[in-house]
């Protein structure tokens, strides 16, 4: 097989795993090089970059705006999860929600769940909403906020 074959082969499965999802660069780069030699793989994704079917800081906007709507995540989860996929972290900084919107998802979040917590009791409640914002990587301040004016409690106090 000649040389350039093989180049356009590694060009067509890349524009094949573009077509069943967006994905960073530094994925496209490790599902490629399973198949094919570093250079082909280079060359492909130098390639799908002047096409524009490749940008990690578009990747990274659509990765956020999704988890806004499907899963909401604070900034530190979602900076963990940009950071496993390759992406730069100026591009990171630049799509990352601001603090009021990412308080407005986690006051959204814990409302929701609220809902199914009433028959648990009041401690306990505080104590898993608190739990669930941190986990989904909400910082500390944001999760106290929001649960102590869901709650009219403060967590901080009630563990100590």
């Amino acid at each position: 097989m000649t040389v350039e074959p093989k180049k356009n082969k590694a060009k067509a499965a890349a524009l094949r795993l573009l077509t069943v999802k967006d994905r960073s660069k530094q994925e496209l780069k490790e599902r490629l090089e399973r198949n094919f030699e570093e250079s082909d793989v280079e060359e492909a994704l130098i390639y799908l970059e002047k096409l524009g079917y490749l940008n990690d800081l578009r990747y990274a906007g659509n990765h956020v705006e999704y988890r806004n709507r499907q899963r909401p995540s604070g900034n530190y989860l979602l900076r963990m999860e940009l950071n496993r996929k390759g992406i730069k972290e100026t591009y990171i900084e630049q799509v990352l929600n601001p603090p009021e919107i990412e308080y407005k998802l986690a006051f959204t979040l814990a409302q929701q769940r609220l809902g199914r917590l009433e028959k648990v009791e009041a401690l306990a409640r505080t104590r898993r909403l608190y739990g669930l914002l941190q986990r989904r990587g909400f910082p500390g301040f944001v999760a106290r906020r929001v649960v102590g004016e869901l709650l009219d409690r403060d967590p901080e106090n009630e563990y100590n």
